[in-house]
């Protein structure tokens, strides 16, 4: 039985209850009640904002309301939104009579009381009512989710398409959330059960959907002028060495080979050590051809594991850069600590848009349910969501997110690839992402040798890049494509075979 089916049943139980002093008022818990009979004295109240302060309550009391409206609601701990009719009082008290069993799921996480209180904060806010100026109040459209965020609809675009000012204020929104730790609190929600939960099914998608929006909720909070921009690595495979893109410069995510020292992410610290790359160590980047063929499936069980095929697989395809980039983003359970992980993880969110898009228009099937029934437990559609309390699985497939969350701006293409930091390369029809400037012991492309082919694998920054990453605990490492032919770990392999 659908959630919001539950939930208008209980909307009739409790108006059943309450208001006709119904028998099955008896099934009804106490606290629900109170709720409503303390809230429901501000319904129908003209120009009148309903949030239970202490003046609210003063003023109550004053007016002879004593012990309709108090404090005491504070299911969550929060303000009360405009509530105009006896419908808002009833959604309203049974959505937070509805959060309390999800608010003990965060003993999981080992993470502060302050920690929870931030998390619950920002995913109550997500899910409260909103009101829009030409309506009446609004609630959930089909499901968590609201008509609009708290800090607006918001287009993301390709990291090197935003400008040189915006990027620099996304920047200074995440290193603000790492200074005040609530960076260090999301990337831990991206460990323990999650790692399954959220892995290896149908819920990757949904799940991460739902996490990156929390994300870049949370850094507009800071600067609403931002938006969590994508990482392309296709635009980075197409370079003749994809480890010398301009992505991993001080401009922009900071140096990949070895321990971060440059850049806005310098000298961040992770549970398991210093943040730590070894860009262009092994696996592979998302490639065009692997999009494609995703774009020929039409069902979700078809480009999503256990079902997926490798050719198709979505997941297994994202695990590439995973391992490509190294260090922390090699290892499921630190992987956030890296901020490239949201980068990564929104341009893997864009491609399961596309892919939606491709299932309306040319499968005729319905995105928004098409989840698969046979998933594994921990996927099942309406399991709740691990560390985001008030979700189920398939709300992260729910058509409201596009319609009123966020957008994609399409990735950069030819002729016009609308950046300086990308260039079209003419003979392949395609973007290319411009080189950073190599430091002297980066080595260049072009250099003498099998293991050495492009330069990188042999240099002094490669070395010391793969000694550091090795100096890091080993956890649950992700699965990705074979390594391409200009990795370390391919090279390494073809000078062996070779000597």
């Amino acid at each position: 039985m659908s959630k919001y089916i539950v939930v208008t049943i209980a909307v009739l139980l409790c108006v059943s209850a309450i208001t006709y002093a119904d028998p099955l008022g008896n099934f009804v818990p106490q606290e629900l009640i109170d709720c409503v009979n303390r809230l429901t004295p501000l319904a129908n109240s003209t120009g009148q904002t309903a949030s239970v302060s202490a003046v609210d309550t003063k003023q109550r009391e004053n007016a002879g309301l004593q012990g309709r409206v108090d404090i005491a609601i504070d299911y969550a701990g929060t303000e009360v939104p405009r509530l105009e009719t006896l419908e808002d009082v009833h959604l309203f008290c049974i959505q937070q009579f509805m959060w309390k069993p999800y608010r003990v799921r965060w003993e999981d996480y080992n993470i502060t009381k302050t920690d929870m209180a931030f998390l619950n904060g920002l995913l109550e806010s997500m899910m409260k009512p909103t009101r829009t100026k030409h309506s009446r109040s609004k609630r959930q459209v089909g499901g968590p989710g609201g008509i609009f965020p708290p800090t607006g609809f918001r287009i993301r675009r390709e990291y090197r398409r935003i400008s040189d000012r915006r990027r620099n204020a996304f920047h200074e929104a995440v290193r603000m959330l790492k200074m005040n730790g609530q960076y260090d609190t999301f990337a831990n929600l991206h460990r323990g059960i999650v790692t399954d939960s959220a892995h290896g099914g149908a819920n990757f998608l949904g799940w991460h959907r739902v996490y990156l929006a929390l994300f870049e909720e949370a850094i507009r909070r800071i600067d609403r002028r931002i938006s969590l921009p994508y990482w392309d690595s296709t635009l980075d495979f197409e370079m003749v060495n994809p480890a010398n893109s301009i992505v991993f410069s001080p401009a922009f995510l900071g140096n990949g080979d070895g321990v971060v020292t440059t850049g806005p992410f310098a000298n961040w610290a992770a549970p398991n050590g210093p943040l730590t790359r070894n860009i262009g160590g092994e696996s592979s980047l998302f490639t065009k051809a692997m999009i494609r063929r995703i774009m020929t499936r039409c069902r979700t069980r078809e480009i999503m594991p256990p079902t997926a095929l490798p050719p198709f697989d979505l997941e297994g395809f994202h695990g590439g850069p995973h391992l490509w980039v190294g260090g922390q983003m090699r290892d499921a359970e630190t992987a956030a600590h890296d901020p490239v992980f949201f980068l990564h993880h929104a341009f893997v969110d864009f491609i399961w848009e596309m892919f939606r898009m491709h299932q309306a228009r040319d499968c005729r099937v319905n995105p928004n349910v098409d989840y698969p029934q046979d998933a594994p437990v921990l996927h099942a559609a309406m399991r709740p969501m691990d560390g985001l309390p008030g979700y189920v699985n398939i709300d992260g497939y729910r058509s409201y997110w596009m319609r009123m969350w966020f957008r994609y701006e399409r990735s950069p293409s030819c002729p016009v690839c609308g950046s300086p930091y990308l260039r079209c390369n003419p003979a392949r029809g395609v973007c290319v992402s411009v080189e950073r400037t190599l430091a002297p012991d980066e080595g260049a492309p072009g250099a003498i040798g099998a293991f050495s082919a492009f330069g990188r694998a042999a240099s002094p920054s490669a070395a010391r890049a793969r000694a550091q990453v090795a100096m890091l605990p080993v956890g649950r490492i992700f699965r990705g494509p074979p390594s391409e032919p200009r990795t370390q770990a391919a090279q390494a392999s073809m000078a062996g075979m070779a000597a």
